[in-house]
């Protein structure tokens, strides 16, 4: 079996990661696992296995008909049977496939509710989707999504998966009251409601000054991140505020913290979720996307947009007692029984074989 994972970037994301998780997952199992970036490298490319056919195709724009030949070159000489296009990435997976027609094309859809948001045209999918051969969906409503607005039969949910944590970075400087540690792994866009933790952050120092907020992720040009740095130099709570940037090796650091949060609109299964219950951490998330179903009953789930009910979360989070050590160890278990590689990646080898 000859599978290519097709992505746009390389710049830390959780769709980005997880093309860089299958084709490391892939390469121990099958005969041919390689990777395609079709438009910006980034930090991401050094976890990728160094046997693994890479190739970078430094596609300019859209309709680059350059790009896609390059393409076609890469597919044909490693004898490529299935590209597994993540994301936006669909669209060059589908120009590639009207000059390789035996190749089968597989959309993995990770974007949740926030379709268009992302720059993922329904009208383009709507043109395209006779040429999908199958849909991963990172959640079940995006399965029935496709199902139902795409017409696409094959739509699978397929779990995300996280790899094996790294040994815990001893050298990593963190700041904050041991226990009282919140952290929040989420790249800065508007889908993702920064404004909302950082409300909610607000509410919790006025119970308790101790606590700390830690922010990585990665920062898009764009209005929302310039009003979201603009807002905290301004409030007084910026003290306990630290901005970390992107962070390559997140498993080598998360057991730093103690409360992990996601205060999304929208979500489709975020790998940091997993990322939270792999480093032991307490678990916040708003009832969105795949959150509740990773979080079973060891963690809390809080409405979307609800300050309060987000700061009550945190606070409650941050009890020492036996219940908040036993969530945390039963989620730690469930992740690393419900969303490991090996059971993940031999079921999606199995689809292949039946797309094939």
């Amino acid at each position: 079996m000859r599978v290519l994972q097709l992505i746009d970037s390389l710049e830390i994301g959780g769709a980005e990661r997880m093309a860089v998780n299958y084709a490391n997952a892939l390469h121990k199992r099958i005969a041919v696992s390689a990777l395609c970036v079709t438009r910006k490298e980034g930090a991401l490319k050094a976890l990728i296995d160094p046997e693994i056919p890479y190739l970078y195709l430094e596609r300019k724009r859209r309709l680059d008909l350059a790009a896609v030949w390059r393409l076609k070159r890469f597919i044909k000489k490693h004898q490529i049977e299935v590209i597994q296009a993540h994301g936006s990435s669909y669209f060059i997976g589908f120009l590639v496939k009207l000059v390789t027609p035996k190749v089968k094309l597989i959309w993995h859809n990770h974007y949740g509710a926030s379709i268009q948001s992302r720059g993922l045209n329904f009208k383009a999918l709507n043109l395209i989707k006779r040429r999908f051969d199958a849909v991963f969906a990172v959640n079940e409503k995006l399965a029935h999504w496709s199902k139902e607005k795409l017409k696409v039969e094959n739509a699978f949910y397929i779990k995300n998966f996280i790899a094996e944590a790294l040994p815990k970075d001893s050298d990593f400087e963190v700041f904050g009251a041991k226990g009282k540690r919140i952290v929040c792994v989420a790249n800065l866009r508007p889908q993702k409601n920064h404004q909302l933790l950082l409300d909610a952050f607000k509410l919790v120092l006025e119970q308790d000054a101790a606590f700390t907020l830690h922010l990585f992720g990665q920062v898009p040009d764009s209005l929302y991140t310039d009003s979201l740095f603009e807002r905290i130099e301004a409030e007084p709570f910026s003290k306990n505020l630290f901005y970390h940037g992107t962070y390559l090796k997140m498993s080598a650091i998360l057991p730093h913290f103690d409360i992990g949060v996601l205060s999304s609109d929208s979500e489709g299964l975020p790998l940091a979720l997993l990322e939270y219950g792999q480093a032991g951490l307490d678990a916040v998330a708003t009832d969105v996307g795949q959150c509740k179903v990773v979080l079973g009953h060891y963690g809390k789930i809080i409405p979307p947009g609800d300050k309060e009910a987000l700061a009550e979360a945190i606070l409650k989070s941050s009890s020492a007692d036996s219940e908040f050590r036993a969530n945390a160890a039963g989620f730690r278990e469930k992740v690393l029984c419900e969303f490991e590689e090996s059971e993940i990646i031999e079921h999606v080898i199995t689809l292949y074989a039946e797309i094939i």
